[in-house]
C-alpha cells in the first residue's frame, strides 16, 4: 500500500492537517504522512491551535483525532467539509464513534492502526479527488 501511495498523485492532498492531542502520536503521525510524499504538514493538539492553521493555510486534507481533550473534532470536521476539504478520523473508542449524518461518509480509522491502512484510506480519498480518464466531469469533490 504504500509504495502504491508514494506513486500516486499526493501533491493533491498536499497542506495537510494533522489534529492529535498526544503529541508523540502526532509527530509520529506527521513523520508517516511525510513519509507518504506530503511535504506540508500541519499538527495541532487543540481545537485552536486547528482553527487557527485552518485560517491560515490551505487545507487541502485532514487526519483528525476524534477525541480531544474533553471535547471531539466533530465541528473542525464540519468546517473542512464545508470547505470539501477529504478528512480522516482516528479513534481509541473502535466503532462507538456515531458521526453526524453529514459527516457519516468520512472515514474512520481505530487505533492502533498500521501504516498500510492509512496508506490504503488516504489512497481511497485520493481516488475521489482525481477526474476520471475518460475526462467526465468530477461529482462533487474534484482536484482543481
Amino acid at each position: 500500500m504504500e509504495r502504491s501511495l508514494r506513486s500516486a498523485r499526493v501533491e493533491l492532498l498536499d497542506q495537510c492537517l494533522v489534529v492529535e492531542d498526544d503529541s508523540i502520536i502526532r509527530l509520529d503521525l506527521e513523520e508517516t504522512l511525510r513519509g507518504f510524499g506530503l511535504k506540508n504538514v500541519h499538527g495541532a493538539s487543540t481545537l485552536e491551535a486547528a482553527t487557527a492553521i485552518i485560517a491560515s493555510s490551505p487545507i487541502r486534507f485532514a487526519v483528525l483525532d476524534y477525541v480531544i481533550g474533553s471535547s471531539n473534532t466533530v465541528a473542525v470536521a464540519e468546517v473542512l467539509a464545508a470547505r470539501g476539504v477529504p478528512t480522516l478520523f482516528l479513534t481509541a473508542h473502535g466503532k462507538s464513534v456515531e458521526l453526524p449524518a453529514g459527516l457519516a461518509h468520512l472515514q474512520v480509522l481505530s487505533k492502533p492502526f498500521s501504516s498500510d491502512l492509512l496508506a490504503a484510506a488516504i489512497l481511497k480519498e485520493l481516488a475521489a479527488l482525481t477526474p476520471p480518464p475518460d475526462g467526465d466531469a468530477c461529482e462533487g469533490r474534484c482536484c482543481v
